[in-house]
Formats: C-alpha cells, structure tokens, sequence
C-alpha cells in the first residue's frame, strides 16, 4: 500500500497541531510497513515557486516533498493554489493507492486529485462551533480578528467543508464530539462515509524529547503549564483569572505559558496591572524549551472553550501530567470522564478541585495512572493501524 498525506505544514513548518499530528501520522504508518510520501510545503518570503525539495525523514521510511508557497495566511489555500499543477503531477507520478488530507486545507487540491485516487480526508474542528464561539467572543474579550475568521468568514470556510466531505471516498473526525458535531451541521447522510479516529502520538519520539532534557529539572507540583494559541478559544483569559484566585486563595502555584496570539498584549497589560508574578508568559518557544517546561510541571492546563482533540492534552497525558479542564464534552471523552483528569464548571472550581488533588490526592500514583492509560489509548502505532484498516477499505 502507498500513502501519500497531503497537508501544508509539516515539521519544522508548523502552524498549529495538524503539522504534528500528520508527521506522527506518517511515522506510524511507515513502521506498519506503508510506504509513505507527504506532499507538503516551506513558506518563503517572496514569489519563489519554481524550486521543489526532496527530503527524506530520519529512521522513519517517510519521503517528504515540499514545494513553496507564500508565508501569509491563509498559508493553506496559497500553498495550493500556486503549487496546483506541481501537485497534481506528484500525485500522478508517485501513483499512491490513497491521498490523506486534513479538512479545511485539501480543497480545491482534491478536485485535481479524486480522479487519481481515492481521497481520504481528516476533520480537525467544527466550522459551526467555531463560529458560535467566536461570535461569542467579541463582547467578552475575544479579538476582531478572530471574530473575522470565524464568523465573518464562516460561509467560506463551512462551503470548503461540506465540499470535501462530499469528494471525499472516506472522512475522519478526530474525536466522537467533533463527529457528531459535523454530521449534526453537515448533515447525517455523510454518517456511512465517516468514522472517528483519535490524533495520536508517537510515545518513542516523545520519550526520547522528554529525557534529553536536563536532569537537573525536577518536577513541581506547584507549577502548571499552558501551551497554545492565546486567542479567546483557547481560554487564554482565563489564565490570568486561574493566577488571579491561586493569589487571592494564597496558595503557592505558578502558571507557566508558551505561545503567542491576538491577546498576548492584552494578557501582558493585566497582569502588570494586577501585579500578578505568579504567572510567567515565555511567548512564541522552541520545541525544548517547551519539554523543559512540560519537565518541571506536574499539571497542564487546558482552559478551551472549544476543541477536538489537542495535541497537548495527548502529549502531556502521555507523559503522566495530569490535565486541568473545563467540564465540556471534549474533555469527558479523552479523560474517560473525567477518571484520568481535573474537569470543573468554572475557573474557581478549578481552584478548588487541584488544591484538593494537592491536598489529598497520592500524585504519583494519579499521574502513574493517566500516563498508562493515555499510552495505550493514544499510541500513534495503534491509531496508524487504524487508519490502515480504514485505507484498507478502498
């Protein structure tokens, strides 16, 4: 079987979870014995559409080739539209039984491609739910800008959706929540054609990260870590608010954050105000300095109003810490309801229950327990088997 992943970023260009989640993707299939081709991109400053690189992934069998394209948004719709033809001819050329694409980014490109091969795509988020959330947003400290991608660019991004379910010989939602939310907004003739399949993550390669960090790092059980996005989504606000009560209560823990967004000035601007000290904003970091973090914290916070399956939330479960979210259906799937998590109604509930957890829980054997779970239910061996299964299918 031959594979090609088609999707505009891929590590080290990577703009969100997706880049992660179609190398790990990649990896894992590989090692299933599939031979395996990502068609993917490098942003360049300029007009620089004429080269075409061919990389080869270390002791991973993955063939990675990358075309450029403009580094603005929307990243992938340039990637596509000025690298069309150069696609289409990859495709044909290199003759996969299957392309896998991920919602969002695959159209228009599987116009040109679904007559090649089948097309597989994956669904990382819920045009409608974004949108609810962004127009909610707007009058509680979310960004213009934010409110203009999601809401006000709604129609397009909804039309872009519903046209590669439609093209597509088999969909995927990342999560049983985002499925029902895209069968429920799509439409529920699509449910035939569609199936969930968690993100997964490559234990090895993370183990390996996580141990190539100082030893001299040791872990706190006063220290929580964000990682992501600061927009409104996120819950980027509700950080400052967490660091706010953990003062007010006069309890001892620290908020690290790494990430950049549309609200990282205003977050900078309370917090000076507030004379907060117990949160530190590292701002836009390397991988390492990420993993440093991750090594000193026992908690990761995870404040969304939204999601589908986040990156962190794996990694972090894998790597025993133990999750802080709100109550809401995507986070009762991935802690099995809540057996292998923190899940509150409220930030002040947050409060309460990980000081409880502090106060009275045995957090070795609570963080023991989350790290076998998740590596069991979340190793990219077993979600690239099946995604096997499902190829296997055409």
């Amino acid at each position: 079987m031959h594979v090609a992943l088609l999707s505009h970023e891929y590590p080290p260009f990577i703009y969100g979870g997706i880049g992660t989640f179609v190398q790990n993707l990649a990896q894992g299939l590989s090692k299933k014995g599939v031979k395996t081709t990502v068609v993917s991109g490098y942003p360049v400053p300029s007009k620089q559409f004429s080269r075409i690189t061919l990389e080869e992934e270390k002791n991973a069998g993955v063939k990675v080739l990358r075309f450029p394209y403009l580094n603005i948004p929307p990243r992938h719709t340039f990637f596509q539209l000025f690298n069309l033809s150069k696609i289409r001819e990859t495709i044909q050329s290199i003759d996969p039984d299957v392309v896998h694409g991920q919602g969002g980014s695959t159209f228009p490109a599987l116009l040109a491609l679904k007559s090649l091969a089948p097309i597989v795509t994956t669904f990382h988020s819920s045009p409608e739910v974004e949108r609810i959330t962004s127009a909610h947003s707007l009058g509680s400290g979310g960004s213009f800008g934010d409110f203009r991608t999601y809401v006000m660019g709604y129609p397009v991004m909804s039309f872009v959706f519903r046209e590669e379910l439609a093209d597509s010989r088999m969909a995927v939602a990342v999560s049983k929540t985002l499925m029902s939310e895209l069968l429920e907004e799509m439409g529920e003739v699509y449910q035939k054609k569609m199936s969930a399949i968690h993100n997964g993550v490559d234990i090895e390669g993370l183990s390996r990260e996580y141990r190539s960090v100082e030893d001299n790092i040791e872990e706190s059980d006063d220290t929580i870590l964000f990682a992501g996005r600061l927009f409104w989504r996120k819950g980027a606000l509700n950080l400052i608010m967490l660091a706010h009560l953990f003062r007010k209560a006069k309890l001892n823990f620290k908020i690290i954050v790494h990430g950049e967004g549309p609200l990282s000035g205003r977050m900078k601007r309370e917090i000076k105000t507030l004379g907060l000290t117990n949160i530190e904003l590292k701002g836009f970091t390397s991988r390492t300095h990420l993993m440093r973090s991750m090594k000193r914290c026992r908690f990761v916070v995870i404040p969304s109003f939204y999601e589908a399956c986040p990156m962190i939330l794996l990694e972090s479960m894998c790597l025993g810490k133990i999750p802080i979210m709100f109550d809401l259906p995507y986070a009762r799937e991935f802690t099995k309801n809540g057996q292998y998590g923190v899940l509150a109604k409220d930030a002040k509930d947050m409060v309460l229950k990980v000081t409880s957890i502090l106060r009275h829980g045995d957090l070795e054997h609570v963080s023991k327990e989350i790290r076998n779970f998740s590596r069991k239910e979340y190793d990219i061996n077993e979600i690239a088997l099946k995604y096997y299964h499902l190829f296997g299918k055409l």
